[in-house]
C-alpha cells in the first residue's frame, strides 16, 4: 500500500527470536521452594553455592545446578564435584520434591541427620531415576532406604566411610535398575539377588569392588542376565566361586 514503509525481514526475525525471552518461567511450587530453602541451609549450599541468597525461588535460574519443569517443580539437583556442601540431608525435605528426577550430590561432605545414615524418606520419590551420593560421609544404609526410589535406574554410593552396611531386600523395589555401584563402602555379605534376571531385568552394570564381600558366589549368578560390566575385585576378605555368565539371546 502506498505511503507505508516495508518492515525489513531481518527486523521481523529479531523480534520473533526474542519472544522466548519475554515469556517468564513459572515460579517454583511453594512446597518445593520451602523444601529447597531448608536443604540449602542444612547442606551448606546457601553459603557455598548461594542458594536462596539472591532469590527465594529455586526455579528462576539463580540457584546453580537446580532445574525445574514448566510448572515450577524441581526436577534436577546437580551439586557435585566438590561444591563445598557440609552438613546433612534432611529426609522430610527431600520427600517433598515429588517431581525430582535426578539428584547428584557426589564429592561433598554430607552425612545423615540420624546417626550419619543415608536419609530414610517418609514418602517415596516416584520419579527419581538417578541418584549419586558417592564420596560423602554417610555411615550406613538404613533398612527401607531403597524403597523410596521405585523408579531408580542408576545409583552410586562409592567411597562413603561405612562400616559393614548391608543391602537389604528393599533394594528389590528398584526393579528398573540399569547401573548399581557401591565400591569401597565395606559392604558385606555378597548380595546374590542382584544377579536375578527376574528381579533386575534391566541391570547392565554392577560394581562392588574393594569391599568386604566374603563366602561363595552362588552358582548361576547372573545367568541369562543383561549384566555387561561386573567388578567384584579387591575384597578385604575371601570371596570364592566363579561366575558363568551367559547373556540372553
Amino acid at each position: 500500500m502506498a505511503g507505508r514503509t516495508p518492515i525489513p525481514v531481518l527486523a521481523v526475525l529479531v523480534v520473533l527470536g526474542a519472544l522466548p525471552w519475554i515469556i517468564a518461567a513459572a515460579p517454583a511450587n511453594p512446597d518445593d521452594a520451602a523444601a529447597m530453602q531448608s536443604i540449602a541451609n542444612t547442606t551448606g549450599a546457601a553459603r557455598s553455592l548461594g542458594w536462596g541468597v539472591k532469590s527465594a525461588d529455586p526455579c528462576d535460574g539463580a540457584w546453580a545446578g537446580v532445574s525445574c519443569d514448566s510448572a515450577g517443580r524441581v526436577t534436577s539437583i546437580r551439586a557435585a564435584s566438590r561444591s563445598g556442601l557440609v552438613g546433612w540431608l534432611h529426609a522430610p525435605d527431600l520427600s517433598k520434591l515429588t517431581f525430582l528426577v535426578e539428584l547428584d550430590l557426589g564429592f561433598n561432605s554430607l552425612t545423615g541427620q540420624t546417626g550419619g545414615d543415608l536419609p530414610l524418606l517418609p514418602a517415596p520419590l516416584q520419579h527419581l531415576r538417578a541418584l549419586d551420593l558417592r564420596s560423602n560421609r554417610f555411615l550406613d544404609v538404613p533398612d527401607g532406604f531403597f524403597a523410596a526410589f521405585p523408579a531408580l535406574e542408576t545409583i552410586n554410593l562409592d567411597d562413603n566411610p561405612m562400616v559393614g552396611p548391608k543391602l537389604r531386600q528393599d533394594l528389590l523395589t528398584c526393579s528398573r535398575l540399569r547401573s548399581f555401584s557401591a565400591n569401597n563402602i565395606s559392604l558385606s555379605p555378597f548380595p546374590d539377588y542382584l544377579g536375578s534376571t527376574a528381579a533386575f531385568p534391566a541391570l547392565e552394570s554392577l560394581s562392588l569392588a574393594r569391599n568386604a564381600l566374603h563366602g561363595a558366589i552362588p552358582a548361576g549368578f547372573g545367568s541369562n542376565s543383561n549384566i555387561k560390566f561386573l567388578d567384584v575385585g579387591g575384597q578385604s576378605s575371601i570371596l570364592t566361586g566363579r561366575i558363568d555368565h551367559s547373556s540372553p539371546a
